[in-house]
């Protein structure tokens, strides 16, 4: 299959002088040899006991694919030959105009689509080929997967091949650093909006998340998840106070009424609630004894019915969320820099099982309550915070992502 798809698209390529480029599918690259790449198929019964480890292996074919995918851009770069998409109306399937072959031209080059004759090549017809070529696209680039060739995906397609490649050069640095000690941990990657959890070395749960804006932003780290806090209420950070809370209830004195927040000084038993008329400004998150904002456990909590604390020197950490609607977005940097995530009760089942060999059920009494409940891992459980915009998924799909914190563009001009 793979020889006859290379033979049709040397014959298509050859009829219609144009530039031979290697158009197979993305998924079925091979690396090419690379002395700072292992080959994993390389292994033999003689090396099996040097095998490394299933994640390791993982790790390694993502980075082949993400090699093999850069020096395919890096040919498409030297062959100058890429013609940006000229703004227009949008198209889908069924539509005839004259940008549809050099759509289906730059889907053929990408491996996004399988390679045609000279006359589909040039055919103005929005078949259903190219729909499906160009929602495979779209899904591989995080974008709305409608296929219609709109201003986001013109934008995404009008990426250079040298930047595509300046992107995956800087990944493949990055996933060459991230090495798992566990063959269980939790794996949170920034641009992707996504969260794993891992088992065996395979993602037994996958789900969205909600991430830092862009002037709040999620910080890459590893650390580990070593309590799961059940009806949780929140003590509003000093920052968000400042920025947010404090202005707007100088303008409206019932703001606090409206966001279900209270003032209070003192901690634990010895917590007291301050009367909004005794409220003080001096004193909010200031001296010893400092007032501060808390919002009591409810299902409307900011936090949700659950967080996920950890170890880490940063005050991030995971949770669930009271602003559902947002999952529905694409693009989710929404956050003060904690990680939302679309199906928590599912993680802390997932947790109470791996640590404390609990059945599903087992959190529903305590999930039914108001009252709050803390339970400590007793194993805690590796967390990962990524900033991969390129990697490879277990298909060998290259994918990519918007750089959302800017933090390619700081990795490249370093280089320089």
């Amino acid at each position: 299959m793979y020889c006859l798809r290379s033979l049709l698209l040397f014959i298509s390529l050859t009829l219609c002088s144009l530039t031979s480029v290697a158009t197979e599918k993305i998924t079925l690259a091979k690396a090419p040899s690379n002395t700072s790449l292992h080959t994993v198929s390389a292994l033999t019964p003689d090396t099996i006991s040097n095998r490394p480890p299933p994640t390791e292996i993982k790790r390694l074919s993502n980075l082949h694919s993400l090699q093999d995918a850069y020096n395919r851009y890096i040919t498409l770069a030297n062959e100058g030959a890429w013609q940006p998409i000229p703004q227009g109306k949008s198209l889908s399937f069924t539509d005839q105009h004259i940008q549809v072959p050099l759509l289906r031209e730059k889907l053929i080059k990408l491996g996004d689509h399988p390679p045609v004759d000279c006359e589909q090549r040039q055919d103005p017809l929005f078949d259903i080929d190219l729909h499906e070529a160009l929602v495979h696209f779209q899904t591989r680039h995080g974008d709305e997967a409608d296929g219609i060739l709109g201003p986001k995906t013109r934008r995404q397609l009008n990426v250079s091949p040298s930047l595509r490649a300046e992107q995956l050069k800087v990944n493949i640095a990055r996933i060459k650093r991230f090495i798992p000690n566990s063959d269980r941990f939790i794996h949170v990657n920034i641009p992707e909006f996504r969260l794993y959890l891992y088992e065996q070395n395979n993602a037994i749960l996958s789900m969205k998340t909600i991430v830092g804006k862009k002037k709040r932003k999620t910080p890459v780290f590893d650390s580990q998840i070593n309590r799961i806090v059940v009806n949780p209420s929140w003590y509003v950070p000093k920052s968000i106070a400042y920025r947010d809370i404090i202005p707007a209830l100088k303008k409206d004195p019932s703001y606090l009424t409206k966001v279900n927040l209270k003032v209070v000084s003192g901690w634990g038993d010895r917590r007291t609630v301050i009367a909004d008329n005794d409220i003080d400004y001096d004193k909010l998150y200031i001296g010893k004894n400092y007032q501060r904002f808390w919002e009591a456990p409810s299902e409307g909590n900011t936090l949700g019915q659950v967080k996920f604390l950890t170890n880490s020197t940063y005050a991030i950490y995971l949770h669930d969320t009271s602003a559902k609607r947002l999952f529905s977005q694409n693009k989710r940097a929404f956050s003060s820099g904690c990680i939302r995530l679309e199906q928590p009760r599912k993680l802390a089942d997932e947790l109470m099982r791996m640590t404390h060999g609990w059945k599903h059920e087992q959190l529903d009494p305590i999930f039914a309550q108001t009252s709050t409940q803390t339970f400590t891992l007793a194993e805690p459980i590796p967390l990962h915070v990524t900033y991969w915009t390129a990697w490879a998924d277990p298909e060998g799909t290259i994918n990519f992502r918007d750089d959302i914190y800017k933090q390619d563009r700081y990795a490249l001009s370093t280089r320089r």
